[in-house]
């Protein structure tokens, strides 16, 4: 193995231990720190690597580009806010201890980080293996830039809580995926400068502007997967060789491709927030077992005071707790209508009854085991 590629393995290696290490301790970890172990590496990385210049044309309109990207994707997310009508002031308001504890190092952890990719990714660390050449640096380089991303946002986040991991999950682990995939396709062909433009706007707004949209956390990572990808295809589109040459049809076909993506991610993130009409629901006991089984999921429509019957299955919360059972007797005394529950597979009723402010919504359509995943996670914490 070359000199180069065995230096270019070796400090991912070591910056993936490093990262690892931090990440276990993120709780411990401070921006501050941060910023000084990246900075110190990146001051390394780019003194071993011999880093090939980039020679695109469009170098600098991508990066004015991914400027106005920056900008666009802050309207798109205070339009949301003026549409639901909800701003919260933040917590971090912008002084001198926030410049110096928060926006200072996240400059330098943001641009430590893009020396750091476009380092990495400007040589070539192909390797034989069983007669098969394998690039596993980029694969390597793309972790690394996902665990910094993990250790900046997961701070937050207490990952031994259900709800927080799942929350983590989505909002983080599956956006940084997203985002670090178009990161890698620009910083490859275009430079890393409109990177570090892109990613100061989108991140470093929180700690400047003084309100932010109250927007629902599923909506936000919905966003964060979402618009990477678009840019992607702006560009590609705009400034790729390869894209005069590309048949009519097969355009088409990329462009049916990202629409069906955005309709799918829409409607995922529409149920699973259940701030809309329809919502969906895991179920995780057998109290339903022969209607609805354990590690099914339902879709349910949101109730809106319409005419529930007996022998009708609802989504309802007692005692904070939200259950999927059967409606089998429905009581009016003086005015107040209440309801009487049981799940299919209990001998028993249950106890007590509820009424129409318990509702949350009519079952519509149960789908089978997909919700077995939510189940083994959530078991992983208990």
């Amino acid at each position: 193995m070359r000199k180069d590629k065995l230096r270019l393995y070796i400090l991912e290696l070591i910056l993936l231990v490093i990262l690892f290490t931090a990440l276990i301790v993120s709780n411990k970890i401070t921006y501050i720190i941060l910023a000084l172990v990246l900075g110190i590496y990146a001051l390394i990385v780019k003194n071993l690597l011999k880093k090939k210049k980039i020679h695109s044309i469009y170098r600098k309109q991508v990066a004015f580009l991914m400027f106005v990207f920056g900008i666009v994707y802050l309207i798109i997310f205070y339009l949301l806010g003026i549409y639901i009508n909800d701003f919260v002031k933040q917590p971090i308001l912008f002084n001198f201890k926030t410049l110096y504890r928060y926006i200072l190092p996240l400059i330098v952890i943001i641009t430590s980080t893009e020396i750091i990719r476009s380092s990495f990714l400007s040589i070539e660390g192909k390797i034989r293996i069983f007669n098969k050449s394998f690039d596993l640096s980029k694969i390597f380089s793309f972790i690394n830039m996902v665990l910094i991303d993990l250790i900046i946002y997961i701070g937050v986040y207490d990952l031994t809580n259900f709800n927080d991991f799942m929350t983590a999950m989505g909002f983080i682990l599956f956006a940084s995926i997203s985002c670090n995939l178009y990161y890698n396709y620009v910083s490859n062909r275009y430079g890393s400068f409109g990177i570090v433009l892109y990613r100061m706007i989108t991140v470093l707004y929180v700690y400047i502007i003084p309100i932010v949209p109250n927007i629902y956390i599923y909506f936000r990572a919905f966003l964060r997967v979402i618009y990477p990808y678009l840019m992607y295809l702006f560009l590609e589109h705009t400034y790729s060789k390869t894209s005069f040459v590309v048949p009519y049809r097969e355009k088409r076909k990329n462009i049916i491709g990202v629409t069906v993506l955005v309709v799918v991610m829409t409607l995922i993130t529409m149920l699973i927030s259940c701030r809309f009409r329809y919502g969906i629901l895991v179920v995780g006991s057998d109290s339903m077992t022969g209607s609805i089984n354990k590690g099914d999921a339902v879709i349910y429509d949101s109730y809106d005071n319409q005419n529930i019957k007996k022998e009708q299955v609802i989504v309802f919360e007692k005692n904070g707790v939200k259950l999927i059972h059967r409606v089998i007797d429905i009581v009016n005394i003086n005015g107040e209508v209440r309801y009487y529950t049981k799940g299919d597979n209990n001998e028993e009723r249950d106890a007590g009854y509820i009424t129409d402010s318990n509702i949350i919504g009519l079952v519509e359509l149960r789908v089978m085991y997909v919700g077995y995943p939510t189940i083994w996670i959530r078991n992983l914490f208990l």
